[in-house]
């Protein structure tokens, strides 16, 4: 499922679409950039669950 969800991101997710372009521009293979994404969106996860605040895709500083 998480897997699912780190293709979608990859292309639609305006925070880790750019993440996923840069790995790919290095090279990096497709398995790697979605797992790398993969692995954000649960630290993401865990940082909405920790603080029990909505996620905002540009945190104000």
């Amino acid at each position: 499922m998480l897997f699912q969800a780190a293709l979608a991101a990859a292309c639609h997710n305006p925070v880790l679409k750019p993440v996923a372009q840069r790995l790919k521009t290095h090279g990096k293979p497709h398995k790697l950039v979605i797992v790398a994404i993969a692995r954000r969106l649960v630290i993401i996860a865990n940082a909405i669950l920790k603080t029990s605040t909505p996620w905002r895709p540009n945190p104000i500083a």
